[in-house]
């Protein structure tokens, strides 16, 4: 449900999905976003979904503890560290061994291990370690400590 209503938010908003990882109890997204959109855009998101799940689950309230937390990316290599940090979130938090065994983020696309997720457009970072189509992939996980 929630891949659902944040596509429809990344349509909506113009927005393009660089990134993601959905943990547990939080989640990262990486945006190229227009600055005026992502306010808007990620009051909807969170907003829609809480309101399912409470109605789901029978509760009420914010369903989300903060609001949400944004930074703008500084350089390529902050873009390449935030790629670095939602990849391996997950190990970090121990939910699994290695960053391409969590199912739940753009990661396993992103070193061309599926395709579960086309609201992710990984390019950027395949430009960054000069991947052409479904080429070699070893330096990216290297990178980020996949090998």
């Amino acid at each position: 449900m929630f891949c659902t209503q944040l596509i429809r938010t990344i349509v909506r908003m113009d927005w393009v999905c660089r990134a993601f990882c959905f943990m547990t109890t939080h989640y990262h997204l990486l945006l190229d976003a227009p600055a005026e959109t992502l306010q808007p855009g990620m009051q909807r998101l969170n907003g829609l979904y809480a309101r399912a799940f409470n109605l789901r689950h029978g509760r009420s309230g914010h369903l989300f503890g903060e609001r949400y937390y944004n930074v703008m990316v500084e350089s390529d290599q902050h873009m390449l560290g935030l790629l670095r940090y939602i990849a391996l979130n997950p190990v970090e938090a121990g939910l699994c061994a290695k960053p391409s065994d969590w199912y739940w983020g753009s990661y396993r696309d992103c070193v061309g291990l599926g395709n579960e997720f086309p609201f992710v457009d990984p390019s950027m970072f395949h430009g960054y370690f000069r991947i052409e189509g479904r080429g070699d992939f070893a330096e990216l996980r290297r990178f980020v400590s996949d090998d």
